[in-house]
């Protein structure tokens, strides 16, 4: 049996319907993008990092997505670019001196230095900061003995005060030190020291020796060119303590990863990121207004055991 159709029916406003079809179809989609870790506030409940932009659970708490458009409006063409990745601000309060004393002197003891008692006029620097290695808020304190001149740097979780666990403790300067003393000159604002800080992997921190000209500093993980959240300290009595951190998670099947770290004045102005401490003394010249260092090694340690990426990487 043959059945013969009728002839095709012509709609004047075909090219309107399928318009207005796309853009239902379209309504609530997301795009996919690499979920940033982020350290949560006291005051919130849960944030997530999507697309760039910090987005609290109580902004959209049933993940409806964005509001669809007004009925009879067509949708825009073009997306909206998302919005400036927001910074995380690393730094929590000011530390009374006489409790700074109280942790440098632990931190003295803990180092085996024979100084046994800080007084609260020889603290340099005190603050308290986010906790980036999962050890929860942690004092940093920079302390001088004014008989001795020894220097010490002390990071100390502050759940765990009076204990060494999470502690990191360094000898700045004085008698037995081995660090370089250098001093911040016209191109050097900020100078790395041998404070407290380190590497490990997703993890940067360090102690950096500053002038009046700086506000703050910011360092921030870039991810195969992605760049994540800048994590922003101020300048607390001429010190900077930066840390930066990635979670182990967002690094798997990565190929090229970096951090980069710059320094702001008093006006937001970018000011020359430090230069490099060089063996025997001195800084080297600041590299620009962006300091970048690879981390490919990290990879390494994520990755080459699965055979996600070549040996070639792992050697540099």
């Amino acid at each position: 049996m043959r059945i013969d159709l009728p002839p095709e029916r012509t709609l004047p406003d075909k090219g309107e319907r399928a318009a207005q079809i796309v853009a239902t179809a379209s309504r609530g989609r997301r795009p996919i993008t690499r979920l940033w870790a982020v350290p949560v506030a006291a005051s919130v409940a849960a944030a997530t990092v999507i697309g760039l932009s910090l987005v609290f659970a109580a902004d959209d708490p049933a993940g409806t997505g964005p509001p669809a458009p007004s009925p009879g409006v067509a949708a825009s063409a073009t997306a909206e670019p998302p919005p400036a990745v927001p910074d995380i601000e690393l730094w929590l309060r000011d530390l009374p001196r006489e409790e700074a004393a109280a942790l440098a002197t632990d931190c003295a003891k803990g180092m085996g230095r024979t100084r046994s008692v800080f007084e609260p006029e020889e603290v340099l620097s005190a603050q308290v900061q986010r906790g980036m290695t999962g050890l929860g808020r942690t004092a940093v304190v920079v302390a001088e003995d004014s008989a001795t001149g020894e220097r010490i740097g002390c990071e100390i979780p502050l759940r765990y005060r009076g204990t060494t666990v999470g502690m990191g403790a360094a000898l700045m300067r004085g008698p037995g030190s081995k660090s370089t003393v250098n001093d911040n000159d016209a191109t050097h604002p900020a100078i790395p020291t041998d404070g407290p800080g380190g590497y490990s992997l997703g993890y940067q921190g360090g102690t950096y020796q500053v002038d009046e000209r700086v506000a703050s500093m910011r360092q921030r993980f870039v991810v195969d060119g992605e760049a994540g959240p800048w994590h922003v300290a101020p300048a607390v009595d001429g010190y900077v303590f930066l840390q930066v951190r990635i979670a182990e998670r967002d690094l798997v099947g990565v190929r090229a990863l970096a951090v980069e770290t710059q320094v702001l004045d008093h006006d937001g102005n970018l000011l020359d990121a430090p230069g490099e401490q060089e063996d025997g003394g001195g800084v080297s010249d600041s590299p620009g207004t962006t300091r970048t260092d690879d981390r490919s090694g990290d990879l390494c340690e994520v990755a080459r055991p699965k055979g996600q990426i070549s040996s070639s990487t792992c050697l540099g």
